[in-house]
């Protein structure tokens, strides 16, 4: 069932600021808030309204805006080329607002932004059939926003810009969002009526409401409960806020599903994760893309874990770091264990410290304990492998796979020399470097050999 359906309400998103104070060379709306971009954030509120149509207004930058959301939200696409305002952003989609009744205008830095919040504004405002609604907030420190001007009746009168205000009006503490939504038909006919006789030269979009109430139309400031979700970024500074208050909120979700955290301020869980409940995260740990972690597991202290599948009752110990890793049930990594991309870990597996796992599979039960390195390889149940094994799986210009049966004990300080396979029940040797098959069951060992240079030997040229 869908929660909402806007279907009659065009948004537009204005996200064509250089953002200068950000002082970078990705447009502003670009950076990124735990996993996301502002942009994705403010569409991803939008997109659950289920709203009639979203329309970004770009500028600077605008192909990498564009290619950045490539094949993840449908949008119309507006270019402004000058930057002349907030009001001639919104009277360039004119057209794609053709057939909405409504048009909800919000910004495309504000990734604080909910869905509930704008639901509630678009209910109310078609419920009481109002032609101009602006979300307002109260702000201790009201600096940098535009004034909400109300008569003694607390009707609204007009929105200020900061460096438009007098003395006076900058004492006003409730201040505009830059959220709106208005009816189609007066919006565009009020925006061809304002003029940019302001400090800033520019078409403000707030300049519709005092030409709405010359007209005696109905208009309505309702005030946020969350003044949060206004917050919009110019600086590195507020970019840090944001995405602090944004963790706050998602880790006070998790709590709420059974996940606990500890030293929450230390770290840091990405929008698009999950976690199961009876979770610990102990202090400085990092869940980033799309992790999944199970129920009953314990993460950290300090562990960073990317894009990666973690099953029930996973031990992730202290400094690992899993990128693209699969990790199944019960088993155990770290600490200082490292798990690359493709390294697949079955039920019961041991990773201990020091560890390196590379596009490689172990088996169910096996332990790599210390100090190995295993890469393009695959292990089967129930090996150990001793400290210091190493699959050496590169010669230089191609990579080359190692296969280990069931139940083989290989030796500390073993090097593997790939292509390889070592036969079910194999044992090998400490020390030995293995360069030939290995026979299931039974010894191996490599002896010894006395050290010598080939002259003229060529490394092999990359196919």
């Amino acid at each position: 069932m869908v929660p909402y359906n806007f279907s009659l309400t065009q948004a537009i998103v204005l996200a064509a600021g250089k953002g200068t104070r950000m002082r970078s060379q990705t447009p502003k709306v670009l950076h990124d808030v735990l996993g996301r971009s502002m942009l994705e954030h403010v569409l991803d509120a939008l997109e659950t309204l289920n709203v009639g149509g979203i329309t970004a207004v770009v500028g600077h930058a605008s192909d990498q805006v564009k290619e950045a959301l490539k094949g993840k939200h449908q949008l119309t696409w507006v270019q402004q080329e000058e930057q002349l305002g907030t009001g001639h952003a919104v009277q360039l989609c004119t057209s794609s607002c053709a057939n909405a009744e409504h048009v909800l205008i919000v910004c495309g830095d504000t990734p604080l932004l909910r869905t509930e919040t704008l639901a509630a504004l678009l209910q109310e405002h078609i419920a009481e059939q109002r032609d101009i609604s602006v979300l307002s907030a109260v702000l201790d420190a009201p600096f940098g926003y535009g004034r909400i001007c109300r008569d003694e009746q607390g009707h609204l009168l007009n929105i200020v810009e900061e460096k438009d205000a007098s003395e006076e009006e900058r004492r006003i503490s409730e201040v505009s969002s830059g959220i709106f939504c208005v009816r189609r038909e007066l919006l565009f006919r009020y925006l061809e009526q304002t003029d940019n006789h302001n400090e800033q030269g520019e078409y403000y979009l707030p300049a519709i409401v005092p030409l709405a109430v010359a007209d005696g139309a109905h208009v309505q400031a309702t005030v946020m409960s969350d003044a949060d979700e206004m917050m919009g970024v110019n600086n590195r500074t507020q970019l840090r806020e944001v995405t602090e208050k944004m963790q706050m909120r998602i880790i006070r979700a998790w709590e709420a599903e059974g996940v606990s955290v500890e030293q929450a301020h230390t770290v840091r869980i990405d929008v698009a994760v999950h976690v199961g409940s009876d979770t610990v995260i102990r202090a400085g740990s990092q869940l980033l893309g799309s992790t999944h972690i199970g129920d009953g597991c314990a993460i950290g202290p300090y562990a960073i874990i990317a894009s990666s599948w973690v099953d029930d009752g996973v031990q992730i110990h202290a400094f690992s770091h899993l990128q693209s890793a699969h990790v199944s049930t019960g088993s155990q990594v770290g600490p200082y264990a490292r798990l690359r991309p493709e390294a697949r870990l079955a039920e019961g597996v041991k990773i201990g410290n020091f560890v390196e796992v590379k596009k490689a599979v172990i088996g169910e039960g096996s332990k790599v304990n210390h100090l190995s390195y295993v890469g393009d390889s695959d292990v089967g149940r129930d090996c150990n492998l001793g400290a210091g094994t190493i699959t050496c799986n590169y010669d230089g210009a191609n990579k080359h796979q190692t296969v280990i049966g069931d139940d083989v004990f290989v030796g500390s300080g073993t090097r593997l020399i790939a292509p390889v396979q070592v036969g079910k029940g194999a044992t090998i040797g400490a020390g030995s470097i293995v360069t030939q098959d290995v026979k299931a069951g039974g010894l191996t060992l490599s002896d010894r050999t006395e050290q010598r240079h080939v002259k003229d030997w060529k490394r092999a040229v990359k196919k």
